[in-house]
């Protein structure tokens, strides 16, 4: 990778001098040592087409946006009975509002709990083991699409679930996959039953049938991606990430970037690029352990999430934004900026304790273990910084009819797998919720398709009923 600094050389606007006090003074990173100003570097890069997430600064003129003095608008009263609020600024990008009570309310469908099909197994024939799952798709005609991570290998299955034949796999040859670091995964691709895998070089194309088209390299300033969020016809949105570590206790000098941009691949070049905060790293000395020095992640620190449709792209930017999701044109042209009205959240010791039992719940362990385990991260995490904002939004998905859906961000075991679905003009309709411990990869009109681990690691695909959306 390119150094950071070469980077901000290249990407980084001029800012008016008043705007560029404001950030120094409004976004700094706390650490042991000192307090290190970060806005010129990371905490609001702006690259081409993005919207800054938090600003209230008056009317600050950034990457050709305007952010509208918004944050001075009044609160939940101002939309009586959940009817968004709409503006305009001076760029033509709508802000869409809804009162967060009203996105949060069950929307009326509902997802059974026990899926009506399941492809998987911890015994029987080969075709039907996976050793992980790296994506699953199902096609208009009920059949469904399995990559398998170990072998590379695009697995059709019926709609019966029987399995009908493979493609790809791990090779030199048309339609085989290079032996990467990343592996391979099947990338969504709204809109029709194409089939696209990437292994970290290039993007490969399939039929609905496995038959393979062609192969396109994918770079981005001429060094490779981390992931390929989704692709359209021949554009892809692309995402790589920096990580910053630093020598000693504590956060990083640098700012850890997570960084998008929308790939022409047949011009071989970005139509748009963003760049953003990414998940920051905290160094731990342990001079005495086998391992003196462990990298852990901020707790309630995240990284932003993509998702494409057939006609655009949606960007959640992770913790400290608030309950905020920017919308994008099919040609990176900002449209809108979705928004809950409702109070941020600030975690709290709870909170934390919360977090600890959340990530070591599907971890097998005695209870003394896990209570050891647990009085030490709640050790180091009280010593680290926490977000000023809790994060909101987690995941986000496009279904089959071009609606986005919202993961809200989950640390608490007892709290349900929930998600908020926006309808076409960027309105909150409501919630529903998921299935536990199933990753959701593809909603439909009438299903809910995902990834399903049992009590021993095994990996399953499930299909389940959505029910109620008419």
């Amino acid at each position: 990778m390119r150094s950071d600094a070469t980077r901000d050389a290249t990407l980084r606007p001029h800012w008016p001098s008043d705007v560029q006090e404001h950030f120094e003074d409004r976004f700094r990173v706390e650490s042991d040592a000192e307090s290190v100003p970060v806005a010129r570097e990371s905490l609001l890069r702006v690259g081409r087409g993005q919207i800054p997430g938090r600003i209230c600064h008056g009317h600050l003129f950034l990457a050709s946006l305007v952010v509208a003095a918004a944050c001075d608008r009044p609160a939940d009263t101002a939309l009586p009975g959940g009817v968004p609020f709409l503006e305009q600024d001076s760029a033509g990008v709508l802000v869409a509002t809804t009162l967060g009570t009203r996105a949060r309310t069950p929307i009326g469908w509902l997802v059974d709990t026990v899926p009506e099909y399941q492809v998987g197994g911890v015994e029987g024939e080969e075709p039907y083991l996976f050793t992980g799952i790296r994506g699953a798709q199902q096609l208009s005609d009920g059949r469904v699409v399995v990559l398998d991570e170990a072998s590379c290998e695009l697995r059709f299955f019926g709609a019966d679930g029987v399995f009908l034949e493979r493609a790809g796999g791990r090779g030199e040859g048309p339609g085989e996959f290079r032996s990467t670091v990343v592996g391979c995964e099947l990338v969504p691709s709204p809109g029709n039953d194409s089939l696209h895998a990437f292994d970290g070089a290039a993007l490969s194309y399939f039929d609905d049938r496995g038959r393979f088209s062609h192969r396109f390299p994918v770079r981005w300033r001429d060094e490779r991606v981390m992931d390929v969020v989704g692709v359209v016809g021949e554009s892809a949105l692309v995402t790589t990430r920096f990580y910053a570590v630093a020598e000693g206790e504590g956060l990083a000098r640098e700012p850890s970037t997570a960084d998008f941009a929308l790939l022409d691949l047949d011009g071989r070049q970005a139509v748009w690029e963003g760049f953003f905060q990414g998940q920051r790293q905290y160094t731990v000395l342990e001079p005495t352990l086998p391992i003196p020095r462990v990298i852990w992640h901020l707790p309630f620190d995240i990284l932003p999430d993509a998702a494409i449709g057939e006609d655009g792209f949606h960007l959640t930017l992770g913790e400290n934004q608030g309950p905020e999701i920017l919308e994008y044109g099919a040609s990176g042209r900002p449209r809108r900026i979705m928004r809950l009205a409702e109070p941020t959240l600030t975690p709290s010791t709870s909170d934390l304790e919360k977090l600890v039992e959340f990530r070591l719940d599907p971890d097998g362990m005695a209870d003394t273990t896990r209570e050891r385990i647990s009085e030490g991260r709640l050790r180091r995490y009280r010593a680290m910084p926490l977000p000023e904002i809790m994060p909101v939004f987690s995941r986000l998905l496009v279904d089959e009819v071009g609606w986005l859906w919202a993961e809200l961000y989950r640390y608490d075991v007892r709290a349900p797998v929930r998600w908020l679905v926006f309808g076409p003009n960027g309105e909150g309709l409501g919630s529903v919720d998921m299935p536990p411990d199933l990753k959701v990869l593809h909603i439909g009109r009438d299903f809910v398709l995902g990834v399903w681990r049992d009590e021993l690691d095994v990996r399953y695909v499930r299909r389940h009923a959505l029910r109620g959306r008419g």
